[in-house]
């Protein structure tokens, strides 16, 4: 049987052999979803109905139960972020989870009915980074329904151009990541950034027993990797940020282990870390965003151990970064961590699962597809990092006729 549910039946005629007379009607079935499109940089996105996408041989398409939104998402779609956006009008959205709904004929291991997070990160899989491992690096990686920094990643931003604020997405089969039964669909639609700062603690190098800076500590990327790292044995973590009352949310996560420092109080905060930490910390991640001043960030490399590392994870921040000649020489690097890979993500899913990771400081704000303008103009007021703001593509009535 053929569901025709948000489907636009069509009557097909073809002619007969002899030309005279149309045969009887032959039916086929266009099947639709609603969709969040953005149509211009700067305008509301228009909630529409669009072709549900086919399944190719190694794709996978997923049934969106959730995405999720953040504050660059603002940024994207008023027009404030210069990054590369697909041909428009597209259908927007980062982070997607659902359940699969269909697999490519060449797929192997996922099923229809399946519970997955969609990674977004897409590569060209042939060049020379990308086959050595190092996909983070691919000249053409872009982020399905987002962005891409290149104009190689265009043909992939095109491609697959459908983001996840839809009731189906459509994935490379390599991009899904099962989930188990104990993380639910708002949580998974997080995991773009919550991802983001594991692969960051990866790259440098955090370990058990180690101490860690967070600059920008109350925001998306900054609260998930206090989460995180308190979960991989961190003995303290030193945060600093503006909003002080978001600061204040951030030491309740562990009083013991995590201390906090506003910005705005005027102080050498290269002092206070080194005073906090006994000389300076193990890591530092900076997790500053779309706007900031890469100063404090030059000025924190002070406050790292001989040896230690700066990752800087959220690449939004205009500016220079420098370092003494003694502090190169003493082995203090800084690097990048734009994503993560899938280890990481699997590593990350099993750690959350096994409540190694704790992920319920989230607080869960949910919007109807119908009300994604409303979402959107709520992230841009960036309510922090504990606010998880998703939009349930299934939903298009108000979401005040049902609990968030």
């Amino acid at each position: 049987m053929i569901d025709v549910t948000n489907s636009a039946v069509l009557p097909l005629y073809r002619p007969s052999k002899g030309g005279d007379c149309p045969e009887l009607p032959r039916y086929i079935v266009m099947t639709k979803m609603n969709v969040a499109q953005l149509i211009a940089p700067g305008e509301p996105l228009k909630i529409g109905v669009i072709d549900k996408p086919v399944a190719g041989p190694t794709d996978v398409l997923v049934k969106v139960e959730a995405c999720g939104i953040v504050p660059n998402a603002y940024n994207l779609v008023t027009g404030k972020s210069q990054h590369i956006l697909p041909e428009l009008p597209a259908v927007f959205g980062l982070d997607a989870a659902g359940t699969i709904e269909a697999v490519g004929e060449a797929v192997i291991g996922l099923e229809p009915g399946q519970r997955v997070y969609v990674d977004p990160y897409l590569t060209c899989e042939t060049c020379q980074q990308c086959r050595r491992g190092r996909r983070d690096l691919c000249i053409a990686g872009t982020l399905r329904g987002y962005f891409s920094n290149t104009d190689a990643g265009r043909p992939l931003l095109n491609h697959y151009k459908t983001g996840g604020l839809s009731e189906y997405v459509l994935s490379p089969h390599r991009n899904i990541v099962r989930l188990p039964e104990s993380i639910d669909m708002l949580t998974a639609a997080r995991f773009g950034y919550l991802g983001t700062s594991f692969g960051a603690l990866r790259r440098g190098g955090f370990t058990s027993g180690k101490t860690l800076l967070i600059n920008g500590v109350t925001g998306t990327l900054g609260v998930a990797a206090v989460a995180i790292a308190l979960g991989l044995g961190a003995t303290k973590i030193l945060g600093l940020g503006r909003n002080r009352q978001l600061l204040e949310q951030v030491q309740t996560l562990a009083p013991k282990r995590v201390v906090t420092c506003s910005t705005e109080d005027g102080g050498d905060i290269t002092s206070w870390v080194k005073e906090q930490s006994s000389g300076g910390v193990d890591v530092m991640i900076d997790c500053l965003g779309f706007g900031a001043d890469s100063k404090s960030t030059s000025s924190l490399i002070a406050a790292i151990k001989p040896g230690g590392r700066a990752i800087l994870a959220a690449g939004g921040v205009d500016g220079q970064i420098t370092q003494s000649y003694w502090e190169a020489y003493n082995d203090v690097s800084v690097g990048g961590s734009m994503w993560f890979s899938p280890e990481d993500i699997d590593r990350m899913v099993a750690m959350i699962d096994a409540d190694v990771i704790d992920t319920s400081y989230l607080t869960h704000h949910s919007f109807a597809l119908s009300e994604v303008n409303e979402a959107l103009t709520f992230v841009g007021s960036r309510p922090g990092g504990f606010v998880n703001t998703v939009v349930i593509p299934n939903r298009t009535d108000s979401a005040d006729n049902w609990p968030r």
